[in-house]
Formats: C-alpha cells, sequence, structure tokens
C-alpha cells in the first residue's frame, strides 16, 4: 500500500456574508467548500481542477491554516493540521509551503531576490548570515536562474522568472509538500511548459508531493498521478489521471474534456463538443440534491431530491470515484 503523505477528510469550509453592498443577504453563509475528502500519496501529484468559485484555492489556503477550516480533517504525515497551534503550527509550516498564481504580487517589491528567497531560513533560524547566502546562490541556480543576480528587484525580472523565485522561495526550507496554486496560468505558454519541466524535475529530484491547482485541464495532466475534479465546492469525481482523462464518467467532467483541443485539424473539426447550458448557481443558495443537476444534461428528478454521494463505479477500473446518479464512462472521441 502507498503512503500518503496528506489525507483530507469532510473538509467544509463557509464565509459569513456582511458588508453594505451585501446588506440583504447580510448573515448567511457562503459554502465554499462541501464535504471533499481526498489523499495524496508521497512523491506524487494530485491535481484539483474545476471551474472559477470550484473551491480550489480554497482547499489550498484550509492546508496551509492561512484560512482556518469550519470542519472536518486535514491529515499531514499523520498529524492533524487544523488542531496545530502556536509552535506546533510554525513547525509545520516549514514541512509545507505554497506558490502562488500571481508572481508579481506574491513578492514584496522592495525586497531583493536574496532577501525574498533567504526569508523563510531567516525566519525558522536555519544557519548563519553566510551559510543562507550560499543556499540562496544554491536555490537560485536550482531553478535555473544566475545566482550573481542575487541583488536583483523582482520588477528586474520576466513573469516567468519571477515564478522560479517564488518556486526558490518555497524550496528553501526542504518541504515535503508544495501547493501549487495555479503557478502557471499567468504565463506565456512557452514559459508554462519551463516551469512545468523545472516542477517535475524538481519532483524526481527531491522527492517533493505536490497539490497541482489549476483550471486548464490539458496541464493538469501534464504534472498530475490522480486529479480530483470540483464543482460548486463539491467534489464530483476523482481517479488515476490516465482513467480520468480515457473514461471520465460524470458529466461535468465530460464536458470541461470535450473543450480541451487537439492539435489534429482533422481530429478536432469530427469532435463533439459537450455545452453546459446555464450559469454556475450561487454558492450562496446552492441547488438541492446534486449541485450539478441545473446544468446536467441527463438530470432527472432524483437529482434534485438526493445528494449523489461520492462512490467507486463499476465497470472501471479500481480507484475511479464518481458523485452522480446516473454516471456511466464515456471515451473520448
Amino acid at each position: 500500500m502507498a503512503e500518503n503523505l496528506l489525507e483530507i477528510s469532510n473538509l467544509h469550509k463557509e464565509f459569513s456574508v456582511s458588508g453594505n453592498m451585501f446588506a440583504k443577504l447580510s448573515g448567511r453563509k457562503v459554502s465554499a467548500v462541501n464535504d471533499v475528502s481526498f489523499s495524496v500519496e508521497r512523491g506524487k501529484t494530485m491535481g484539483l481542477v474545476g471551474e472559477s468559485g470550484s473551491g480550489k484555492s480554497t482547499i489550498g489556503r484550509c492546508i496551509m491554516r492561512l484560512i482556518n477550516p469550519t470542519s472536518g480533517s486535514i491529515r499531514f504525515d499523520g498529524k492533524d493540521v487544523a488542531c496545530l497551534k502556536g509552535r506546533d503550527l510554525f513547525n509545520f509550516r516549514s514541512e509545507a509551503q505554497i506558490v502562488f498564481q500571481d508572481p508579481q504580487a506574491s513578492l514584496n517589491p522592495r525586497m531583493t531576490i536574496g532577501e525574498l528567497v533567504s526569508e523563510p531560513l531567516l525566519i525558522h533560524r536555519r544557519g548563519t548570515k553566510t551559510e543562507r547566502i550560499a543556499i540562496v546562490k544554491d536555490l537560485l541556480d536550482t531553478v535555473g536562474l544566475n545566482p550573481e543576480h542575487i541583488n536583483r528587484y523582482p520588477h528586474e525580472f520576466s513573469g516567468g522568472q519571477r515564478q522560479r523565485i517564488g518556486i526558490a522561495r518555497a524550496l528553501a526550507l526542504r518541504p515535503k509538500l508544495i501547493i501549487c496554486d495555479e503557478p502557471v496560468s499567468a504565463l506565456d505558454v512557452s514559459i508554462q511548459a519551463q516551469v512545468l519541466n523545472l516542477l517535475k524535475s524538481l519532483q524526481d529530484e527531491l522527492g517533493l508531493t505536490y497539490l497541482f491547482i489549476a483550471h486548464d485541464l490539458g496541464v493538469v495532466q501534464h504534472v498530475s498521478d490522480a486529479v480530483a475534479v470540483l464543482y460548486l465546492g463539491t467534489m464530483v469525481e476523482t481517479a488515476p489521471v490516465e482513467k480520468l482523462y480515457s473514461q471520465p464518467c460524470h458529466p461535468y467532467t465530460q464536458s470541461l474534456l470535450s473543450a480541451i483541443p487537439v492539435p489534429d485539424p482533422q481530429v478536432q473539426r469530427n469532435r463533439s463538443r459537450i455545452l453546459l447550458q446555464g450559469e454556475i448557481p450561487s454558492p450562496i443558495d446552492p441547488p438541492s440534491g446534486c449541485r450539478f443537476r441545473t446544468r446536467c444534461p441527463i438530470a432527472q428528478e432524483i437529482c434534485a431530491i438526493e445528494k449523489p454521494e461520492l462512490r467507486e463505479l463499476d465497470g472501471v477500473e479500481p480507484g475511479h470515484f464518481c458523485a452522480c446518479h446516473f454516471a456511466r464512462p464515456r471515451p473520448l472521441d
């Protein structure tokens, strides 16, 4: 049996609505994450995908305890992160790091690259000043940057280079887990490939475990070992990457995958696209039963009454779970 580094069980996160702009909704709750469970094997990559507002980034921030979960369990290397306080929480954050979506916003423009990358070492009191400088130069070289640029500022680098700086900073404390929150969505396509290849080579070299959050299913397929699909805060399907992409079972997953372009014009011309009708419902007042039913092409009466459980399906490979009353494999065209 493979060992899980991260285990999420029945995670819930709600936000209270307040403020003058939403006076009519004041006091109500936004259910950003609703009963989500999954695990990530040590040394592997779990991809989280879904539309904007599906709760992907909220899950990542709950794991890091940047925000506190409403309920549920987050177990990291045998410890319940949701219960950590003080020194225990401080120590946990040396073992788990996060790479943010916007490298420009995540780097202090008034600090040099050397100061930014060495900041985690300084906070956790690792090494002397001379040793920290040597570590920073080694990290810059590891992520493909010139160590001689240690005294430059973030604005002197391109977007791809700034993201490499963010990765170097995340690696400074030699963590076990890195949460990649849309790390390439703000980059050009050619730069995306370079950063993804860098993340993969670092994983092989350092034995890292990734939780890779993205809305681009093509990117997720390239880097992930398993994939979980989220819709309006709930998990609708999870499976090993090759099984989910070859035989998606949930109508939402099938629609997402049908939108991925194929580089062969003839094949692309003959593909059938699954178009969803309507808009994503409000998380303040989600639909009853299955949250996807208002946009689902195969919804029936039971979908409005009974919430489908995430279950392992018959007729597919073991480890393929889907939350749909009428789930069935649909091979891609």
